[in-house]
């Protein structure tokens, strides 16, 4: 039995379900979860929606998302828990439940570059985001899509190939969508207003001063971004005014990596680094800091709480793949220069 099979298996009849992800939910994280979950309930199985941490601002309009909870009774256990968009075990903290709670763990994930754990592993690269995979188990057990389910998987889909746009947008994708849309009534203007046209005033205060920390490096194919904890309460906003920031960095014109670092929520610097995918595997250079992620978008946490210090290291890591790739960036001092054209 492949482990398809058995993944399907598993859902088909464990009468009790733990579903989570990793630390830090985002767009695809949280919506695979909730279309499982959904498709889960309607089988009649009872589900719990687990993550230490909150469901993100521009999330929480998801269904059951308020039922997500972030500690677990101490009496709970479970036949079956599902992680969902997640290959490291690491990248679910050191609080993750032990095996005598989460009985057997059935992964569900999508990133090339990873660690993989747990008892039965479905993993495709190819998948645009891990909703496509709940798609698929859907469709292999005959589950029709409820509406919960359709408008989260849309927005795991959304969110994952940045509205269609990223490389990893492919014709699987785009058929899901369009089914989403032309047979379960999913409203694509709705999802982009909610996700892309509910910034706040402080956001966009944010983002003009992290505009103003852009810095390039590695003779301008690699642009950095940094954001504090003093530049986040300046503009009174909150650390989920930072999504999609990094993105600015990589838009420029000849580069072809951004990074955005900024302290971590328990210690540390966090890294988030997007890239065009022509020079550098985002995936792979973080999976070499401990963290991972897809060629185009990744990230990991350094033990270095020194901004600056930790910037080093990302810049020489950076600097390893791209001699790797054959290119020999050019000196600091053109860095600048080498961005404004």
């Amino acid at each position: 039995m492949s482990d398809f099979d058995r993944a399907a298996e598993l859902l088909a009849t464990a009468p009790k379900v733990l579903v989570t992800c990793h630390l830090g939910p985002d767009g695809d994280s949280v919506g695979s979860m909730v279309a499982l979950t959904s498709l889960l309930r309607q089988r009649g199985a009872e589900v719990t929606l687990y993550n230490p941490d909150l469901v993100p601002r521009h999330l929480k309009w998801l269904p059951l998302c308020k039922g997500l909870v972030h500690r677990l009774p101490r009496a709970a256990a479970f036949p079956l828990t599902v992680v969902v968009d997640c290959g490291d075990p690491k990248l679910l903290g050191p609080d993750f439940p032990p095996p005598e709670v989460t009985g057997t763990l059935l992964i569900l994930d999508h990133h090339a570059s990873g660690r993989p754990f747990g008892d039965v592993v479905v993993c495709d690269p190819d998948a645009a985001s891990v909703g496509v995979l709940v798609a698929r188990l859907a469709a292999r057990l005959g589950w029709p899509l409820t509406p919960d389910a359709a408008l989260a998987l849309y927005v795991s889909l959304f969110t994952d190939t940045g509205s269609f746009r990223y490389a990893n947008t492919n014709a699987e994708a785009l058929r899901l969508a369009a089914d989403l849309v032309e047979t379960q009534g999913v409203h694509p203007w709705t999802v982009s207003e909610k996700l892309s046209e509910q910034g706040t005033l402080a956001r966009c205060r944010l983002l003009a001063a992290a505009l103003g920390t852009l810095q390039p490096a590695l003779g301008g194919t690699v642009v950095f971004m940094t954001i504090t904890a003093e530049m986040v309460a300046a503009a009174g906003g909150s650390w989920d005014d930072t999504d999609g920031m990094v993105n600015h960095a990589r838009s420029i014109k000849g580069v072809e990596c951004g990074v955005l670092i900024t302290p971590a929520k328990r210690g540390g610097t966090r890294v988030s680094m997007r890239s065009k995918g022509h020079l550098i595997d985002a995936g792979q250079v973080c999976l070499a800091l401990g963290g991972g992620g897809h060629r185009g978008a990744a990230g990991c946490t350094l033990a270095e709480t020194d901004l600056a210090v930790a910037r080093k290291t990302i810049e020489e890591a950076l600097a390893r793949a791209l001699a790797e790739a054959g290119v020999a960036p050019a000196p600091s001092p053109a860095d600048a220069a080498a961005v404004s054209k």
